[in-house]
């Protein structure tokens, strides 16, 4: 729903159907709800799914995404999300042949990591045929590939060129592993997160 609380698409359209619906209600018509930082999005009201579907179907249906929202003091269940769409169908990419080989000896890809069969237009529980059908391909591939592989020598060459790459560009950092992408979550959420997760493996 848009700031108004109006739905503006019709729930079963395809993914990009959605997502372009979302984009074009915030951005070419105004509608979308603005958040503190200035970023823009749209309510998904999750609470109906309760209400349609009888108290506890959220935490049995979608446990993750109810424990990751909990994390910042929303309550899904009680509580619309801010929803805006995001690049979920751009994560892969790497080049793989019939067999799942890259051109790296003894690496092999399956599913959304190599693209995916169903691209940015991917619904929902598609994605199982990546993973099953291609899984099992590239497995059996690794696995008859193991059986002739010779191993060389395992050293920490890598780590060290990449400690030499820092100190020739001038880079002081306490990271000790590269890192791709900027962490986005705010500190007092991370210390929750540290915290449950110390207390799980107490457990």
């Amino acid at each position: 729903m848009n700031k108004f609380g109006e739905l503006f698409v019709f729930p079963r359209e395809p993914r990009d159907v959605e997502s372009s619906a979302i984009i074009r209600e915030c951005v070419e018509r105004g509608n979308g709800i603005e958040t503190p930082s200035g970023r823009l999005g749209v309510w998904l009201d999750s609470p109906l799914i309760d209400m349609l579907h009888g108290d506890g179907y959220i935490n049995k249906q979608f446990p993750a995404m109810h424990r990751q929202f909990i994390r910042y003091g929303i309550d899904i269940t009680k509580e619309p999300m801010l929803i805006y769409p995001s690049l979920h169908y751009q994560n892969g990419g790497i080049e793989i042949n019939e067999r799942c080989e890259t051109n790296i000896a003894g690496l092999y890809v399956a599913g959304e990591a190599s693209g995916g069969l169903h691209g940015r237009n991917r619904l929902m529980g598609n994605s199982v045929l990546d993973y099953n059908v291609f899984g099992r391909i590239s497995g059996e591939f690794a696995a008859k590939y193991s059986k002739s592989v010779k191993l060389g020598k395992l050293t920490l060459d890598h780590i060290i060129k990449y400690d030499e790459e820092l100190k020739a560009a001038k880079i002081k950092t306490d990271l000790i592993t590269p890192v791709l992408s900027p962490s986005y979550t705010p500190e007092d959420v991370k210390k929750r997160q540290l915290t449950a997760h110390y207390e799980g493996t107490l457990r």
